[in-house]
């Protein structure tokens, strides 16, 4: 059950309506998230265009990106956003037991070594940004990432903490999609029957 009352879409008026037409456009719903953060329908609108651009600028795929916002999610302990990027994984045809393993701090096989590597990099800086050394930069250039990209992986993670403080924070509970999917308290949950 939320902290808050979250804001019913079939209730809601003026620029939250708006905000939430936008991302029901894409869902073809509106998440927990966007309904507790609505009290603030600017800066719904705003997390909804930054989410978009993280998603889908630079050079990174954004496939990719869904594993860094997993990864981060599970690193801070959001349920919610786990398996809000688990389910996203899942709709790429990665299997449950696959993304449970990136999740938990595994190499994936789907990923080359240069893309698991950038994936212990997001967990790293999830985890503890203050840990992030320059000799840890400087190995994902000498592995092949650029500074653009870099930065890529660093603003994917961040987004992905700001988006996991709201869902904790406001204990935004879990859509019925997400529901045995991702992983709590690093026990990995069992599939859903349609997962497994």
């Amino acid at each position: 059950m939320a902290r808050i009352k979250l804001i019913d879409p079939e209730q809601a008026t003026g620029r939250t309506r708006e905000v939430f037409d936008r991302v029901k456009s894409y869902y073809h719903m509106v998440p927990g998230l966007q309904k507790g953060l609505a009290y603030l329908p600017e800066t719904t609108n705003a997390l909804w265009d930054l989410s978009l651009m993280t998603a889908g600028e630079g050079s990174i795929r954004e496939e990719l990106k869904r594993v860094f916002f997993a990864v981060t999610a599970h690193e801070v302990g959001c349920e919610y956003c786990t398996a809000a990027h688990m389910l996203a994984l899942l709709g790429k045809e990665w299997s449950h037991e696959e993304c449970v393993e990136v999740v938990t701090g595994n190499p994936s096989p789907r990923l080359d070594d240069k893309e698991n590597a950038a994936v212990n990099f997001a967990r790293t800086v999830a985890r503890n940004p203050e840990s992030v050394t320059d000799e840890m930069t400087d190995d994902m250039r000498k592995i092949g990432w650029s500074d653009g990209e870099i930065v890529e992986v660093v603003a994917a993670v961040a987004l992905m903490r700001y988006t996991s403080t709201i869902a904790s924070a406001l204990d935004v509970p879990l859509e019925p999609a997400m529901e045995g999917v991702g992983v709590s308290c690093g026990v990995p949950l069992s599939p859903s029957p349609d997962q497994a």
